[in-house]
């Protein structure tokens, strides 16, 4: 069916085309979704005490738990539901792998987590999405209470307090000024307490996701060239992150960290890369300095968004070493989104398989790959090339991805499914349990469990 006909209604009395809409019919949903965004904008923007998003986990070993996550944008033309009822957990020191083709749900998903949906379309309507985090304890003024350094007898041990010019200071009558002597890192930060708290991050105010933005998790995006300020060096752009997240931080420490984390992720001559400006660093080099951004705050979790699209193989093969080596060093976890399944086997513990905006299946990795279950999975790897392959063509799996506009009631890969079956045109088929890490949604496997 050609474009022209999905703009005129058709003919013979018949009900016109469920893609065209009228004036008025766009009309009545600019007005909705007006409404709508409005009230989730006011919800963002709400001051409320941190009880309010403060939760539990459900299970002890996650950092993150997605559950029954609805990310919608509100457009002219309808409600588009990118993601539709997402959920899945990330264990402590794991590699979760998000897997789907272009268009599924994974950029989203991945941007809800962050709160970085483009606002006011772009919302988080429904769900849960718990993380845990070290938080800084604060006193009833609301600041950070520092660690300080205790003698044998446990007392605090006290230093002279010290002007801009390095010099003691002295009180009126002429005696030194001292001050309880604070814990320091390596790196020569300042060392405050911190407790764990678990955040409900949709529920919490956009104002209040700074807490945990860049310190506690963090974001590798896929292209470093567009995340990247190109009129600030990279020093300058390393430091912020330092200065931001790390409290009583000095612009000499912030260079000293900056310094060092690209040398973590094996940039050659540092102190060089600090004093340039993005236009004159490579892909790959571009790459490791977002990586290194991610990493100045120690976060706990780093969500890397198809951070090896943009690379050659060579490159791609060293950022993933990087991330491998990288995931041990800070004790933590990462979601890795990428349409590239040899990327999912090299580095992922767990894999999530997407589609249309749901996840239809997800286990761990070895079970992904050896045992695929749903048709879409089987579908996906199928059309990896192969050296052994005897055919000429890639497999392709045929149809489209149905319109997320109108999403219909029944499986969305039905049209485009080979072993499609009676039941495929019901209700959407439930998430099946398959094994203890093994999750279907299909009806094939739905028959044999009832």
């Amino acid at each position: 069916m050609g474009v022209l006909d999905f703009l005129k209604k058709e003919k013979n009395g018949e009900k016109k085309n469920s893609h065209y809409l009228s004036g008025k019919e766009v009309k009545a949903i600019a007005k909705a979704n007006a409404a709508e965004m409005r009230r989730l904008e006011k919800a963002k923007a709400r001051k409320v005490p941190e009880s309010e998003y403060l939760t539990e986990m459900k299970e002890e070993n996650n950092i993150l738990e997605i559950e029954n996550l609805h990310s919608y944008f509100f457009t002219d033309q309808g409600v588009v539901k990118a993601v539709n009822g997402v959920t899945f957990n990330i264990p402590l020191n794991s590699t979760v792998g998000v897997v789907g083709e272009s268009g599924c749900g994974k950029s989203v998903t991945s941007m809800s987590v962050m709160r970085l949906l483009q606002g006011p379309s772009g919302q988080i309507v429904e769900g849960s999405i718990r993380f845990k985090a070290y938080d800084f304890k604060r006193d009833e003024q609301g600041n950070c209470i520092p660690v300080y350094e205790k003698d044998e007898n446990g007392e605090i041990v006290q230093e002279p307090v010290l002007d801009k010019k390095g010099e003691q200071v002295r009180d009126k009558e002429g005696n030194p000024v001292f001050q309880p002597k604070q814990k320091r890192d390596s790196h020569g930060l300042g060392i405050f307490e911190k407790e764990e708290k678990v955040f409900d991050v949709a529920k919490m105010p956009i104002r209040e996701m700074y807490r945990l933005r860049g310190r506690q998790m963090s974001m590798v995006f896929q292209e470093p060239m567009t995340s990247l300020n190109p009129v600030f060096t990279i020093g300058d752009q390393l430091d912020e992150v330092t200065l931001l997240h790390v409290p009583g931080a000095t612009k000499e420490l912030a260079k000293k960290r900056s310094i060092e984390m690209l040398n973590m992720v094996g940039i050659a001559m540092p102190e060089r890369v600090y004093a340039s400006y993005p236009h004159e660093l490579s892909g790959g080099m571009r790459q490791r300095v977002m990586i290194a951004m991610a990493l100045a705050g120690e976060p706990r979790l780093i969500i890397a968004d198809e951070p090896t699209t943009a690379l050659d193989v060579t490159i791609q093969a060293q950022i993933l070493d990087l991330f491998n080596d990288l995931k041990n060093r800070i004790n933590g976890s990462i979601l890795l989104i990428t349409h590239d399944l040899g990327v999912i086997a090299e580095m992922a513990d767990y894999v999530v398989v997407m589609y249309a905006g749901r996840i239809i299946e997800q286990g761990t990795a070895s079970e992904i790959f050896h045992n695929p279950l749903h048709p879409y999975t089987q579908g996906l790897q199928k059309s990896k090339p192969t050296m052994n392959s005897s055919s000429d063509q890639l497999f392709n799996i045929p149809g489209n991805v149905p319109n997320p506009i109108n999403m219909p009631n029944h499986c969305y890969f039905k049209e485009r499914c080979s072993k499609c079956k009676e039941k495929c045109s019901g209700e959407y088929p439930c998430m099946v349990q398959v094994s203890p890490t093994h999750y279907v949604a299909c009806h094939l496997y739905g028959e044999k469990e009832e």
